[in-house]
């Protein structure tokens, strides 16, 4: 895992993850997301791309008029198109872009990334009902909810990209799990929703941000259960706004509300609201409780993300997903193995664990030179 950056560092990792988020969701309390507005902020996010191609950019936490503005980045990169593109790049470019940026060891090539996703709506309904039976088998072993989780993102993802297909694909999904794949979908076609959201162009620079891996899923789930003894709030909203905001955690960098911290805190906001640190992922979590719980929860938790995140996209996304989990808390272990993803004028791209660069990388740059990580 890199090392994590100083508080600068991790301002510019967040506005990175907004521009993620924007794409799938709006703002929330203080940076709502990467690219929203966060908490206490009072403007609206704008999320990024339509519901075609994926979100580009996303919202940020509280810290505006709720409980921010911004572009969260987990929304941005949730909702970034399937469908790579094929951009072209000179050595040069993708030598500077190796000078500036960091990453884990290439996992695959840009073909396995993708490798027997399915090319049909029947299939990919199939596949998606796969992966879904693997993250609730009780059985499964963690390596293989964690890959059914990866594969159930990818399937979601391309079905994003491809609305004329949703209808078919949900046709094909098992009748036990249509349900959850329904609500997974509508969550990432919300950022694109033109009557919920302002689509947001792709990035041409993948944002200043450091990616990490999360804490361990029942480490963060025993966060979010204190937090809900603490507060009231149910638990299964915290973990859907750290999973909208930061991919549980991944994304380390600003927003751009400059938002900080897993759960995407201005820092004003978390000063009058919060105790602890912002960065620390148990104190932002019990923060985020502690802020939806003054803006109207548990009582009216719709009126509570409004004002963790003044957007009608992200309440979307934020109620789909907490659904999903309040149905069913396994769904919980295929959502923490989802990856960062950022739609950009070159395609959507995968920012892996290890991924950290100290400024703006253009996207053609480093496509050129990390061409596994076209997704």
């Amino acid at each position: 895992m890199p090392a994590r950056p100083r508080p600068s560092a991790v301002g510019a990792a967040l506005a990175l993850a907004l521009a993620v988020t924007a794409c799938a969701s709006g703002s929330q309390p203080g940076a709502t997301g990467l690219g929203g507005a966060a908490p206490g902020d009072t403007a609206t996010a704008t999320t990024a791309a339509t519901a075609t191609t994926g979100p580009a950019v996303a919202t940020s936490g509280p810290g505006t008029t709720a409980a921010g503005s911004g572009t969260s980045a987990a929304t941005v990169t949730a909702i970034s198109t399937a469908t790579a593109a094929d951009p072209a790049a000179s050595a040069t470019s993708a030598a500077a872009t190796t000078n500036a940026v960091t990453t884990g060891a290439p996992t695959a090539g840009a073909p396995a990334l993708l490798a027997g996703l399915g090319s049909d709506p029947v299939t990919l309904g199939r596949q998606l009902t796969d992966a879904l039976h693997t993250i609730l088998d009780p059985a499964a072993t963690p390596d293989a909810v964690a890959a059914a989780g990866r594969r159930q993102q990818l399937v979601l993802r391309r079905l994003a990209s491809r609305p004329e297909w949703q209808a078919d694909a949900v046709a094909a999904v098992a009748d036990d799990v249509r349900a959850f794949a329904t609500n997974d979908l509508t969550a990432l076609a919300a950022p694109g929703d033109r009557s919920l959201a302002k689509p947001v162009p792709p990035l041409e620079r993948l944002p200043a941000w450091t990616i990490r891996a999360p804490l361990p899923a029942d480490e963060l789930l025993g966060y979010y259960r204190e937090a809900e003894a603490a507060t009231g709030i149910p638990w299964v909203y915290l973990a859907a706004i750290n999973l909208v905001e930061t991919r549980l955690g991944r994304i380390v960098g600003l927003s751009s509300a400059n938002a900080i911290g897993p759960m995407q805190f201005l820092r004003s906001t978390w000063d009058g609201c919060c105790r602890g640190d912002p960065t620390v992922d148990r104190d932002a979590i019990i923060g985020a409780a502690t802020y939806l719980r003054r803006r109207g929860g548990p009582a009216d938790m719709g009126r509570a993300i409004l004002g963790y995140n003044p957007n009608d996209a992200y309440r979307v996304m934020i109620e789909r997903y907490a659904a999903n989990l309040a149905a069913d808390e396994r769904l919980y272990r295929g959502y923490h193995s989802w990856e960062v993803f950022v739609a950009t004028t070159a395609g959507p791209v995968r920012l892996p664990v290890g991924f950290s660069a100290d400024a703006p990388v253009p996207a053609t740059d480093y496509v050129a030179a990390h061409p596994e990580d076209r997704a």
